[in-house]
């Protein structure tokens, strides 16, 4: 597997141990990080997977300026199904657009929603989900929130907490094999069964994940302290 790792020195929140994490699960493969400053090796590439993660809104906006002149590039790589993962507000450069008070940045395009920010007035919450089978855990740390146009291609189903924003039962964002969530964590270490499924997805074959007992042992322990409903999540 050849996987390239999209500015991880503006990663915030652990999202960096999502790399980390991928490289011990699979040693045998290359892992190529692309800086701000360099052409992404997918522009003339196809790498088997494109990871990006949370990084603070000055960066996010640095990021948004080097990717546009690739927006189509990463569509056609949607299209071809190339896996695709991006968490935290590295979301909200797929939208239309970022709201900052009466400033509106730009963004990709490739889904139809759009984000509105407060500075002011961080989010911090828990959320417990679905995804075919399989159950996603995660916390959130967000300034802006997230307001589908028309875009209701969902990553998993809210079972408790909050999902794209208050009044959405969805999380994330899933087109082909792009996958996006607000959850940070960071989101694979925290989802043992995800991971597997990604990871053999890609691989075309099963995967056995490092410490894969004790993983299952702790996503479980979280499973159960999620869905306590006597558990105040948000």
């Amino acid at each position: 597997m050849t996987a390239e790792i999209l500015y991880s020195d503006y990663f915030l929140f652990g999202d960096a141990a999502n790399a980390e994490y991928m490289k011990k699960c699979l040693p045998d493969s290359t892992f190529i990080y692309t800086d701000i400053n360099s052409t992404p090796y997918f522009k003339d590439n196809v790498p088997d997977l494109i990871y990006m993660g949370s990084m603070s809104e000055s960066n996010q906006l640095r990021a948004v300026n080097a990717l546009m002149p690739l927006k189509d590039r990463l569509s056609e790589l949607i299209e071809k199904g190339v896996y695709i993962l991006f968490t935290g507000n590295a979301c909200d450069i797929l939208g239309n657009y970022i709201l900052d008070k009466n400033e509106k940045t730009q963004c990709l395009g490739l889904f139809d929603f759009h984000v509105i920010r407060k500075m002011l007035n961080r989010f911090n919450g828990m959320t417990l989900g679905k995804f075919n089978d399989i159950d996603i855990v995660g916390f959130k740390s967000q300034f802006g929130i997230a307001y589908p146009d028309s875009c209701n291609e969902k990553f998993f189903d809210v079972e408790r907490g909050s999902g794209l924003n208050p009044e959405c039962k969805w999380e994330g964002f899933k087109r082909n094999n792009l996958f996006a969530t607000y959850l940070i964590g960071p989101f694979l270490i925290l989802n043992p069964l995800f991971t597997k499924y990604l990871l053999s997805q890609i691989e075309k074959k099963d995967i056995t994940l490092p410490f894969e007992d004790t993983a299952m042992i702790c996503y479980k322990n979280r499973l159960a302290d999620f869905k306590d409903p006597d558990k105040k999540i948000v």
